[in-house]
């Protein structure tokens, strides 16, 4: 399956459920939806061609591309990241199968991750789902398992050193 095609199933699959039943950005202002090159979007490969052409292109300190958006965007050609934020699907390895969980991305910086407030569970399935899509292209699931190795990494250290997340 070609990189955009995999993208777009991914958007598909997360079309029609956000994190909460409501407007989650009234809650802190719509902070996902700000950012720079350094606080930006992942973009996933392929995804650049297919996202809203207000939103601007950076590179990071690692070479990738992020989004970087003032706040509004078409939200239905908003990257990836965007649309799963606050989660991150979590691939992990089980007796030599491929496995997922859907954790909180420890990058974000958003009041939802406070246990505050319970995620819709369609919304969670959905993010679970995107981690299986992204495995059935090369290129998609080599950067997926690089930000989750990353991840992966940053928990180990936070329970090695007690943090709580």
């Amino acid at each position: 399956m070609k990189k955009e095609a995999v993208i777009e199933a991914c958007y598909s699959l997360l079309s029609n459920t956000t994190p909460l039943n409501t407007d989650c950005g009234k809650i802190c202002g719509g902070k996902c939806c700000k950012g720079d090159a350094k606080t930006g979007m992942l973009l996933f490969p392929g995804e650049e061609k297919l996202i809203d052409p207000k939103i601007s292109i950076a590179l990071n300190k690692n070479n990738g591309c992020v989004a970087v958006c003032a706040g509004v965007c078409n939200r239905h050609r908003r990257p990836l990241a965007c649309r799963i934020y606050p989660l991150f699907p979590l691939i992990y390895n089980e007796k030599g199968h491929d496995k997922i969980k859907v954790v909180i991305d420890f990058r974000a910086d958003c009041p939802l991750t406070t246990g505050e407030y319970g995620f819709d569970r369609r919304f969670v399935k959905a993010v679970k789902r995107v981690g299986k899509y992204l495995l059935l292209n090369e290129e998609t699931a080599r950067f997926y398992r690089q930000l989750s190795n990353e991840m992966d990494e940053y928990f180990e250290l936070a329970e090695k050193l007690k943090l709580n997340f």
